[in-house]
């Protein structure tokens, strides 16, 4: 478990006082959620510096800062807009992915470094990770209302000019984990759809789920790109009730806990460690699904019963991750315990 989701199962733990876990940890709730967590931190004593409040003072370059390499020079180098070595850092022939991490987290963490280097040896010959995590410390719904458009009109600003550059749009990929997956959408948004492909790794749920909470320019949506993929693993509690993008695939059924994940529950901190490991659990997911050689199969179907049931047997096969048919629907799939994770369907 990442140091920073063990943070955050520290602020959900109060969140049994507002009417119990099940009732909170459910879709129809995902604004009170929010809500609670920064409620939590505002009334605990020991806890009331766990997370920042207020806006960052710090200007945008400080706080959002892209890391970039290429094949045959794989070390990532710290680049800024208008850079004038960026031609020693990026391959400007071809197409790049940019990897965006969520709340809590940081650019340090092994997924995230790990994912950089595998696309770099798999998929495409240039990479960037882009690192907020001072924006990301504050409080849930500061960083997810208002800190998500600070990166995203950055990082829309840098895909700009590394267009002006000659790397046309859509050769670009995103991959964004819980609100990196948001902030993807948003910078899709921003760019009218005419990014090549955008991958969405369990985006966030609180505060994007419900019709009270803000429109489509704000979460990702098929719209958002030519080619948008989501892959849900804690539906309708840390992540999303449903993907919506062109595909949306649901690793045993997209529900937590994952089947890496299932402790004996014996304590409401357990609960929580299991969601916030199914939450986490997509990188791995995807990262290992880069490698041609390891497959996650599914089947294009309606509902997990049905595809338990086996009613979908006969349905079209796809591949979660970077190497899927692109044909469109949604997909189920059963993974195993133990890593890579794959099994046969």
């Amino acid at each position: 478990m990442a140091g920073k989701y063990t943070a955050l199962l520290v602020l959900l733990f109060a969140v049994q006082a507002r009417g119990g876990l099940l009732d909170i940890f459910n879709a129809s709730k995902d604004y009170d959620l929010a809500e609670a967590i920064d409620t939590f931190l505002a009334t605990s004593y020991n806890n009331r510096d766990a997370l920042r409040h207020g806006s960052s003072s710090a200007p945008i370059e400080e706080d959002v800062t892209f890391w970039c390499g290429k094949r045959g020079s794989p070390d990532l180098k710290q680049t800024f807009v208008n850079d004038e070595q960026l031609g020693d850092k990026i391959d400007l022939t071809g197409p790049i992915s940019f990897i965006i991490h969520g709340w809590l987290d940081n650019g340090t963490q092994n997924w995230f470094q790990n994912m950089a280097q595998d696309v770099l040896k798999y998929t495409d010959p240039s990479v960037c990770t882009v690192r907020w995590a001072n924006l990301g410390q504050f409080e849930y719904f500061t960083a997810a209302r208002k800190h998500t458009e600070l990166v995203s009109d950055y990082l829309t600003k840098f895909i700009l000019n590394l267009n002006e550059a000659g790397i046309p749009l859509e050769k670009v990929t995103l991959i964004g984990h819980s609100l990196g997956a948001q902030i993807s959408g948003q910078v899709g948004y921003k760019l009218e759809g005419r990014i090549g492909t955008i991958y969405g790794l369990d985006p966030a749920g609180p505060l994007f789920t419900m019709p009270r909470d803000r429109g489509l320019q704000y979460r990702l949506d098929r719209s958002d790109a030519m080619y948008v993929q989501t892959i849900i693993t804690s539906r309708a509690t840390m992540g999303v009730a449903f993907g919506d993008g062109h595909e949306n695939f649901y690793p045993n059924g997209g529900d937590a806990p994952q089947p890496n994940c299932i402790l004996p529950l014996t304590s409401d901190a357990e609960f929580y460690d299991q969601i916030a490991c199914s939450h986490l659990h997509v990188t791995s997911l995807f990262r290992y699904a880069l490698n041609p050689a390891i497959q996650y199969k599914s089947r294009k179907c309606d509902s997990l019963i049905s595809f338990t049931l086996k009613k979908c047997i006969l349905n079209e096969q796809n591949f979660l991750g970077a190497h899927s048919k692109r044909s469109k629907g949604d997909f189920y799939l059963q993974t195993s315990p133990k890593a890579p994770y794959n099994r046969a369907l």
